[in-house]
């Protein structure tokens, strides 16, 4: 994986989400795009590169939030891990795969945050974050195959048909 490519998303992706995602709000949900960026690097990067990419764009993303540190670094640390465990089972390209581990992983995230809020204090709404899971799954088959495209500037090698 090349890393300067990989910061360079990461800024994309958490600056889109703190200029674009009140403005992307349905209903009360919002759509997660920096979990997006997440799954997008561990379906592509080596097991050990795509776990330290999702725990440090969750770190980026606890340093401009006013979440506790850690916070969405260990539940895009969980996402990834989810994700990186799946890819050999699913089609890269398949719009209802992505969909799905979207989804899932979409849902691991929101587990995390949704428990912080128990024990800390309420932050977010449990119809609030499944509403953000399904809002960002709806996205992930658009953003993942633009995001796709752009592989090669990754560093990505080429796999047969699996994630």
């Amino acid at each position: 994986m090349r890393w300067p490519a990989y910061f360079i998303l990461a800024y994309v992706a958490v600056g889109l989400q703190i200029g674009a995602g009140e403005s992307l709000r349905v209903h009360g949900a919002r759509p997660d795009l920096v979990l997006l960026a997440v799954i997008f690097i561990a379906v592509n990067a080596p097991r050990d590169a795509a776990l330290l990419g999702a725990f440090g764009i969750g770190l980026v993303q606890d340093l401009v939030t006013l979440s506790p540190l850690g916070l969405y670094a260990l539940a895009y640390s969980l996402a990834g891990l989810f994700a990186v465990n799946s890819r050999e089972l699913l089609n890269k390209g398949h719009p209802v795969a992505q969909f799905f581990l979207a989804f899932a992983a979409s849902l691991a995230a929101a587990a995390v945050v949704l428990i912080h809020g128990w024990i800390k204090g309420p932050s977010a709404s449990f119809t609030e974050l499944t509403g953000s899971a399904a809002y960002t799954a709806l996205l992930a088959p658009v953003i993942l195959t633009l995001l796709n495209q752009m592989r090669k500037g990754f560093g990505f090698k080429r796999r047969s048909r699996a994630y």
